[in-house]
């Protein structure tokens, strides 16, 4: 029984005093962490850009009460035969024109965009080199 409680009284001794019976030794603390910012440039495919358009020549024809039998015969020998024709009003024709101009106005505005994201993805020394097709400088 002696010995039980000896055992317990040094076992008690030991663990509570923990790590405090061995020698102390000097704390260094581990070196400051280093933070690298690196950019690194993501590839993204450039298309090449479509070719321009190649418009076919549009023939009109004015017909009216005084030429109406003149314009028949033309377009008849234009034709190979059948007397045939397309009218539009005059309101009509700008409409047509208008929208025309709402086409063009958008493929521009789209060339622009597909331009800047161009740039904005190549390094400094490409863009100088970079060709402008269709004679529209890059804003």
């Amino acid at each position: 029984m002696k010995q039980t409680i000896a055992l317990a009284s040094v076992l008690t001794i030991v663990v509570s005093s923990g790590c405090s019976i061995l020698p102390k030794t000097e704390y260094t603390p581990p070196p400051p962490v280093k933070v690298i910012t690196e950019e690194v440039k993501t590839e993204i495919y450039h298309p090449r850009l479509p070719d321009e358009i190649e418009l076919e020549n549009v023939q009109f024809f004015i017909i009216n009460k005084d030429n109406y039998d003149q314009k028949v015969k033309e377009v008849e020998e234009l034709l190979g035969g059948n007397f045939a024709v397309f009218a539009l009003t005059p309101t009509g024709y700008e409409s047509m024109a208008y929208n025309l101009q709402e086409i063009r106005r958008f493929i521009r505005q789209q060339k622009e965009i597909i331009l800047y994201y161009r740039k904005a993805t190549k390094g400094e020394e490409e863009n100088d080199s970079a060709p402008i097709r269709n004679g529209n400088a890059e804003r």
